[in-house]
């Protein structure tokens, strides 16, 4: 099964008619999907397609898209605008006669440069925006960047999975150094308990007192079940990546009974080796908790 990151980058274009309209779609970490759509007012009409096209291609995240669009306008009609020139004949001849009253000159005729001196003498008409053309381009340009979206964050969703995995391996490979010791953490235990037994026995001993201390203190060195348990969830960490559904969500509540079960561990054993070992354990967790927010 793949698995995706929520970190992605994607654009598309697409082109109907006259029109051509490129999509870009940013996504970082978010718990569920938030968009931010800026589209250009020449396709407001659209931005419920451009949602509901969201949501059905892209699960979680925190989702930029910015679309920009481009019309041809080498079939708009174009030309000096007829009324605009006309004004701006009367405007040179007007000024061209009162100048010559000013001067006693004989006036200038109008001529092209003076015309061309005027202020949006021609004119560009937007071309019709066909309604259909415009929403085949944006669909296109919103497919090839969900493309190339899906594909980034498949990619960085591999390495981040290779990455947990080796942070997994670092973890069962302390917690069989554990089991390892544990025998270890008994003798010592053991060896605390004789000298507790010992100041007891010095004092009125009561047996119903000896038996809870003796309860209590072996209760508290056992640690076969947590290292149990914690075996457990590594392999059920293992499985999850294969067995698909919401991945991210269990393999989260893994993480916070590995982390449990590692905290038990070095609360119950005062040896160096294996509060080492759990030390290394609880900073791979820490960090496999961090890195599966990234993951869809």
């Amino acid at each position: 099964m793949d698995m995706l990151s929520m970190t992605g980058f994607g654009t598309g274009e697409g082109s109907a008619g006259p029109v051509t309209i490129t999509a870009e779609f940013r996504s970082v970490n978010h718990r569920f999907l938030d968009v931010s759509l800026k589209l250009p007012s020449l396709l407001a009409a659209f931005e419920p397609d451009v949602r509901s096209f969201l949501k059905d291609n892209i699960a979680r995240g925190r989702v930029t898209v910015s679309v920009q669009v481009e019309v041809d306008r080498a079939a708009a009609a174009s030309g000096a605008d007829p009324e605009r020139l006309a004004q701006g004949i009367r405007m040179v001849q007007t000024a061209a006669a009162e100048l010559a009253r000013a001067t006693g000159e004989p006036a200038e005729s109008v001529k092209l440069k003076h015309l061309l001196m005027l202020p949006d003498l021609f004119r560009v008409e937007e071309p019709d925006l066909d309604p259909e053309d415009a929403r085949a381009a944006l669909m296109m340009s919103l497919a090839g960047a969900a493309r190339g979206l899906h594909e980034m964050k498949k990619a960085e969703g591999s390495a981040l999975v290779a990455e947990m995995l080796g942070r997994l391996d670092t973890v069962e490979a302390k917690l069989a150094e554990v089991r390892g010791l544990a025998p270890l953490a008994a003798a010592e235990i053991q060896r605390k308990l004789n000298e507790r037994l010992e100041k007891l026995l010095s004092e009125p001993l009561e047996p119903q007192r000896l038996a809870q201390e003796v309860a209590l203190l072996a209760d508290r060195s056992n640690i076969n079940e947590e290292c149990e348990r914690l075996g457990i969830h590594i392999r059920h960490f293992r499985a999850a990546f294969t067995e698909g559904g919401q991945v991210a969500k269990r393999i989260n509540f893994l993480l916070q009974e590995m982390h449990r079960e590692v905290n038990t561990m070095g609360s119950k054993t005062n040896l160096m080796d294996i509060t080492q070992a759990v030390i290394v354990m609880k900073d791979e967790v820490e960090s496999l908790r961090e890195q599966i927010q990234n993951l869809e």
